[in-house]
């Protein structure tokens, strides 16, 4: 019993040395990013406001608009840059063209955040909670607070990022907001065109009188992916391709062999496409083409899939070629 009891005292010895080591190994590499960051604070900016969790504010000013609550999204505009000042990432397109990085596959335009949910940086978190509609930010984001709330991301590879950004627009109730964006968009372009289903919207385009009606087999279907600012992210369309500038040459630009089923869910599972698509094929015949809107519900949802960002309502331009 003794010796028992002595293997687990060596055994929790063991353990809290490990976990003292690692706790110290943590420390240590966060000690060297911020001796690093400090530094270069001090030479580069030195009237910046270090705040206690290491977010270093550099400037910021104030917007006269909504404010952005927790557990709101905003859609901001940004660049990111390195401690040598060469650009990462934008959302500014004009800029992406001066330094040369500019690319028709990228989306350029405000990006959603959402706060208070665990999906956006902390240190992100941090600044933009609170600030107002035009409101602008610059700020370097260390390394320990590009995480999420997941307490499994590791950071420790990551480096100091200078940040600048500006909100556009605050969002309070993301689904509403959906359904009012449609709405608009509806209204000017196809007027008195309603939902076929709460965030899905049909119209078709053509007026063909159908003889075959559709069944199991599988269809030939031409398409053109739009987010409703009419930037074009995806199409099977050749000519199309080339005249949105997405043109891929190892792309044969066939028709998608669609396999219709009565069963939406394995009309999604078996073409691999989002739900919105495959419920407005249905609506559809041989021989028909339509427009179809839906929501991020039939969409990407809150993950989003790059490039397209979380909750994008998405527009599809549908044409199911005639029966062979």
């Amino acid at each position: 019993m003794m010796k028992f009891l002595n293997k687990i005292v060596c055994l929790a010895v063991v353990a809290v040395s490990l976990f003292s080591c690692a706790e110290e190994k943590e420390e240590s590499e966060r000690s060297i990013h911020e001796r690093i960051l400090g530094a270069y604070v001090k030479e580069e900016y030195p009237n910046a406001q270090v705040l206690p969790s290491g977010l270093v504010v550099i400037e910021t000013q104030e917007g006269t608009g909504k404010t952005l609550n927790n557990r709101e999204a905003g859609y901001f505009e940004y660049t990111t840059r390195s401690l040598s000042n060469e650009v990462v990432e934008t959302t500014d397109e004009q800029l992406a063209r001066e330094i040369g990085t500019f690319a028709h596959t990228n989306y350029y335009g405000p990006k959603m955040f959402e706060t208070g949910y665990k999906s956006t940086y902390k240190g992100l978190e941090e600044i933009m909670v609170g600030m107002k509609i035009g409101g602008k930010a610059k700020f370097i984001l260390p390394p320990w607070l590009s995480v999420t709330g997941n307490n499994g991301n590791r950071w420790e590879e990551s480096n100091s990022l200078i940040y600048e950004i500006e909100l556009k627009e605050v969002i309070s109730v993301i689904d509403t907001w959906e359904a009012d964006t449609m709405r608009r968009y509806a209204a000017t372009h196809y007027p008195g065109l309603d939902t076929l289903s709460s965030h899905f919207y049909l119209k078709k385009l053509n007026n063909i009188q159908h003889k075959d009606t559709l069944e199991s087999a599988t269809l030939n279907v031409r398409y053109i992916g739009r987010l409703l600012d009419g930037w074009v992210f995806d199409t099977n369309i050749a000519d199309t391709a080339k005249k949105y500038g997405i043109y891929d040459p190892d792309n044969d630009y066939n028709a998608l062999e669609f396999k219709w089923n009565d069963d939406i869910e394995t009309m999604e599972k078996d073409n691999s496409m989002v739900r919105g698509f495959c419920m407005a094929l249905k609506e559809m015949n041989y021989g028909d083409i339509a427009f179809t809107m839906f929501g991020s519900k039939y969409g990407y949802d809150y993950r989003g899939k790059s490039p397209i960002g979380p909750y994008q309502p998405l527009i599809f331009w549908l044409e199911v070629e005639p029966k062979q």
